[in-house]
């Protein structure tokens, strides 16, 4: 029984997002396997149906060429990416739009077990999850859980410019506030600190742990 999983966190960084995905594989007590999207070089679907419908399964010879067929045959798939512009990234949508592969004739990853991790800044407006749903949908996966930590970290935290930017995520926190703000580590919150998170990552590796299981004896 093995589970993989895909995180999109921040490059060089070992991130709340990365941490999660790692955290509820390593908690539903399978075997796993740990893929950071941002470490790698590849692209969107480029629609060369040609080389996938056969196989049921993308064949762009790029840093993911491998990774799908694990995802065909993992017993489950953990998700995680950052919010960006209040949806998730670019870089999970990438990925996401690859699974294109296991939609012809038939439906290669329908009910595989999904866990989806979000994590941001927090905001009021964002859609991160209902559009990780959609992207997901046309596969037919099935949702087990969603779990969210709103970090309140900001890139701007790590650009060096938070002084001088009334845009960025830093001002929307802090307003002007941000212009005087030293940067310390107090400022990194992490999920491991957080009770709610905390119990949220551990339903969501329960909930995960007893599907494999009923999949796996079915």
């Amino acid at each position: 029984m093995k589970i993989i999983g895909f995180s999109a966190g921040v490059v060089d960084h070992d991130s709340n997002t990365d941490r999660m995905v790692k955290a509820i594989m390593e908690k539903s007590g399978y075997e796993s396997e740990f893929v950071k999207l941002t470490d790698l070089n590849y692209s969107t679907c480029k629609g060369c149906v040609w080389l996938c419908a056969k196989p049921e399964v993308c064949k762009l010879e790029d840093d993911l060429v491998t990774c799908y067929q694990k995802v065909k045959e993992a017993d489950a798939v953990v998700l995680g990416s950052p919010i960006h512009f209040r949806s998730i990234s670019a870089t999970m949508s990438a990925f996401i739009s690859r699974l294109w592969g296991f939609r012809h004739v038939n439906f290669a990853i329908e009910n595989k077990p999904f866990v989806l991790v979000i994590c941001g800044i927090g905001h009021r407006k964002e859609t991160a999850e209902e559009d990780f749903r959609k992207a997901l949908s046309p596969f037919k996966v099935r949702i087990l859980d969603v779990v969210k930590y709103s970090s309140r970290v900001p890139p701007c935290y790590r650009c060096g410019r938070h002084q001088e930017c009334s845009i960025g995520g830093a001002y929307k926190i802090w307003g002007d506030k941000a212009h005087t703000l030293t940067i310390t580590p107090e400022l990194f919150s992490r999920w491991e600190d957080d009770a709610k998170a905390v119990d949220k990552v551990a339903t969501a590796a329960e909930k995960l742990r007893k599907i494999v299981a009923t999949s796996t004896q079915g």
